[in-house]
């Protein structure tokens, strides 16, 4: 393995692939400055600039080492080299193994150079914070039960009540997502969180976004009330809200509790309302902007660690041009199936390749859902804390657990496939 990986290493450097990469990333972050457009503010550019700069590296990084993995083992068999790789006292995997940790190695420098830049141009970002969703049941259990509610109900059209019980959860759980809590005026609601972060002594901001039922813009009042925390709300709907909690009220929270409710009092006259699965935060202090910074930049690498393999299994199953083509629409059909299954109309009232290709999209989406879920540039452009428990389950998916399963299957093709083609 030592050895594959220190001939990939100097393929890598001597074919001035490193260069490149650190000349292009050097490039991005003196020029693509000069084009943002911002809303005028700090928060503004600094947005576009994470989103632009180190987005557009992580990109080209990216799109780099891939077209590199999928021709290794290609151009090894074309030019009659990879017999004489595997013939020596080392296995397939071994040789595959080192040739991804060059790969990895390389994407990793690039990578911590763009970070460098980043943390330089960006030295007076504020810290970022925690975000917490509330304490409410599973979107599948509150389908379930809405299900049931619908079976019971008489008035229930038959189609429904003879449709496949997946189709209608699926739809009950999107739906879910969507759903409006209503707040009448001189009404009041409560939205369980963990009853953690109503401890005293620390900073509280409640991110909301009210709206009305005809989605205008109206004004309103209330007060917000969380453990020993409080604090008026005065503004129009339609509008995010980052709204600071006080502390200053007696209302601690029970011993033992493991949620506490923040509580809203609709004050006004105007009749509002919110998605709580979507519309409602609890933000609390996190680290600084340069400890997210590397977070992000450990969930970019083990994207591209997961590319690198991917395309080492393909450059030793088929050709180069044939292994860039399918990583090409493999990664297309990646990026877009999350659209696919968010967007779909009425699953029961489509065609049935329409129907094929949701259930096709939804498996890939289970398939890369470690890579699908992270976000590691929206994140650091908004300030979103990356959670290290989100974090190490990507770095064990990611670059443990199905790179390991790539570079075996690729040991295996390199072993049973001719070790070079017969032109």
């Amino acid at each position: 393995m030592k050895d594959s990986f220190i001939l990939a290493w100097r393929a890598l450097v001597r074919g001035h692939v490193l260069a490149l990469l650190l000349v292009a990333t050097a490039l991005a972050h003196a020029f693509l400055p000069k084009l943002i457009r911002s809303d005028g503010t700090a928060e503004g550019w600094r947005e576009m600039f994470v989103r632009a700069v180190p987005g557009a590296a992580y990109a080209f990084i990216a799109v780099t080492i891939l077209a590199c993995a999928c021709g290794f083992f290609a151009q090894e068999r074309e030019r009659f080299r990879l017999s004489l790789t595997v013939v020596r006292p080392v296995s397939a995997f071994g040789v595959a193994c080192g040739k991804w940790l060059a790969l990895c190695a390389v994407a990793a420098t690039a990578l911590a150079f763009s970070g460098l830049l980043t943390a330089c141009r960006l030295a007076d970002a504020p810290r970022c914070l925690h975000h917490y969703a509330p304490r409410l049941p599973s979107t599948a259990v509150c389908a379930r039960e809405a299900l049931a509610a619908y079976l019971a109900d008489p008035q229930t059209p038959e189609s429904v009540k003879q449709a496949p019980r997946s189709a209608v959860l699926s739809l009950l759980t999107n739906k879910e997502l969507d759903r409006y809590d209503v707040v009448r005026p001189k009404t009041a609601i409560d939205w369980p969180f963990d009853a953690a972060l109503a401890a005293k002594g620390q900073e509280v901001i409640v991110r909301v976004r009210f709206a009305t039922q005809f989605e205008r813009r109206a004004p309103f009042e209330g007060q917000l009330t969380f453990g020993p925390y409080s604090a008026p709300v005065k503004h129009s709907t339609q509008s995010v809200l980052d709204i600071p909690l006080a502390e200053g009220t007696t209302n601690a929270a029970p011993a033992g509790a493991a949620t506490v409710d923040l509580h809203f009092a609709n004050t006004s006259g105007e009749t509002v309302m919110l998605r709580p699965r979507r519309d409602l935060e609890i933000l609390t202090p996190a680290d600084s902007f340069r400890g997210n910074l590397v977070r992000a930049g450990l969930q970019m690498f083990a994207a591209i660690a997961l590319l690198a393999a991917f395309g080492l299994f393909l450059s030793a199953s088929v050709s180069r041009p044939v292994a860039l083509f399918t990583a090409t629409v493999a990664v297309l059909v990646a990026l877009m199936a999350p659209s696919v299954v968010a967007q779909f109309p009425d699953e029961m009232d489509t065609k049935f390749t329409e129907r094929f290709g949701l259930a096709v999209s939804r498996l890939i989406c289970g398939l890369t859902s470690t890579v699908g879920e992270a976000s590691p540039l929206s994140d650091l452009a908004t300030d979103t804390c990356i959670e290290w428990s989100a974090l190490v389950r990507g770095l064990l998916v990611n670059v443990l657990a199905l790179p390991a399963a790539f570079l075996a299957g690729c040991a295996v093709v390199v072993r049973r496939k001719p070790l070079a083609n017969n032109t």
